[in-house]
């Protein structure tokens, strides 16, 4: 029997990897009406094909019109949404440090790891604020897990411009959490080490030992129990309770995750001042 609607998700690069496996989890919920986002009609179109309660939107998310039609028509179809989790993302930034000829300008780089993994989360995260808040409950319950990586907390010299993006989808994480709870939205990171996905070709994947690649199901676990809201509990038997659960960055490695604190002021000069920046407009 077909369960009425009573939760719907928007999940941006929905057709592969953590994105399409987080959104077959939440499609076992026959309640859940799920709502993929991504640019290979093929791959959608088969997900489709495979969940009922599943719709394909080919959306590129560095096209904020693009994306916000999206939005709108989803909104618009089921009158409220609950989940967003903004996943998009490449790699790419594999030839920055080619060399060019004396003498001569250097080609633009290419941003649009950039284009995909920052500006991708900012256009998502500003939809999503604007239709939770048209919800029911005004976006009380609602909420938004942005996408960052191992990459969000240490240096990776192989794909600097990766490692920049996910650096600042930690930052914009923790910057609006404070600000979207006030609406009663929770918005978390996740933050995984090596996860098999296709954001990379075979060979680049042959650098990593199978030991290093962490399994799926333990990503959806954090994934799932973010999204749920209830208490959670990392590896090293650190509690947050539900009341307290965003603005939280939740690494992954392993077989474990771990919630992971901002680092320390260095004096307190520095924090009076960020303390400022963040309670000013509150």
């Amino acid at each position: 029997m077909t369960k009425p609607v009573t939760k719907v998700a928007i999940i941006t690069g929905g057709t592969n990897g953590i994105g399409l496996a987080v959104a077959r989890a939440l499609s076992q919920r026959l309640d859940w009406q799920i709502n993929i986002l991504g640019t290979n009609e093929e791959r959608g179109r088969q997900a489709v094909a495979e969940h009922s309660n599943m719709t394909f939107y080919r959306v590129d998310v560095a096209q904020y019109g693009d994306l916000a039609n999206a939005f709108d028509t989803v909104y618009n179809k089921h009158g409220r949404l609950d989940f967003v989790f903004a996943n998009a993302g490449i790699s790419g930034g594999l030839d920055f440090y080619t060399r060019h000829p004396a003498g001569e300008i250097p080609p633009e780089p290419s941003v649009k790891t950039a284009e995909i993994n920052f500006n991708g989360v900012i256009y998502t995260s500003h939809l999503a604020l604007h239709y939770f808040r048209q919800s029911p409950g005004g976006g009380k319950g609602a909420s938004l897990l942005l996408t960052g990586s191992s990459g969000s907390f240490y240096p990776s010299g192989i794909t600097p411009i990766y490692a920049a993006t996910k650096h600042g989808v930690l930052g914009f994480m923790r910057s609006i959490a404070p600000f979207f709870v006030l609406d009663g939205i929770r918005v978390n990171a996740l933050c995984p080490g090596t996860v098999r996905t296709g954001i990379m070709d075979d060979e680049a994947w042959k650098l990593f030992p199978d030991e290093l690649i962490i399994p799926m199901e333990v990503v959806l676990d954090a994934t799932l129990q973010m999204v749920d809201g209830e208490d959670m509990v990392d590896c090293t038997g650190i509690k947050i309770p539900a009341s307290e659960l965003y603005g939280r960055a939740v690494e992954v490695s392993g077989d474990n995750f771990y919630f992971r604190e901002q680092q320390e002021w260095c004096d307190d000069k520095q924090k009076q001042v960020m303390t400022i920046t963040m309670t000013g407009a509150l």
